[in-house]
């Protein structure tokens, strides 16, 4: 009975855990690059077969990484959209977690836009773009 029981638990928590998950990497939905897919998260299932990267440019100036990442939706209808940028440094750890706000944009039809960010600090090396539906 014991072994039911903590059996039970344990698919209880992994259900949970997989539940926690707080996007959908977009792998495969870029037009350019591979390398933008592990850039982009999104946020709903069906915003993800609409909206990709299709350019995506980064530099250190000041030793901040700075980001120009252009991100279009390939469908016809507009999309109310927000995005935020998530920071991380070599360990893949995220910096300074929690401290962005969303930014709401509409993503008109079949059209592109250019979100710039600066990173928080210079323990930053890498950066995802967060993207769900108002």
């Amino acid at each position: 009975m014991n072994i039911l029981k903590c059996s039970a638990l344990l698919s209880g928590v992994l259900l949970l855990a997989g539940c926690a998950t707080s996007g959908i990497e977009a792998t495969g939905k870029t037009e350019g690059d591979p390398e933008y897919a592990k850039h982009l998260v999104i946020h709903n299932e069906p915003l993800a077969k609409a909206i990709t990267i299709t350019d995506m440019k980064s530099r250190f100036k000041g030793g901040l990484l700075e980001v120009n990442v252009e991100l279009s939706n390939l469908s016809s209808s507009d999309k109310s959209i927000q995005y935020r940028f998530s920071w991380y440094d070599d360990d893949n750890f995220e910096v300074e977690q929690g401290s962005r706000s969303w930014i709401p944009v509409v993503l008109h039809g079949k059209s592109s836009i250019n979100m710039q960010a600066v990173a928080p600090n210079p323990s930053v090396t890498t950066y995802k773009v967060n993207v769900r539906e108002l």
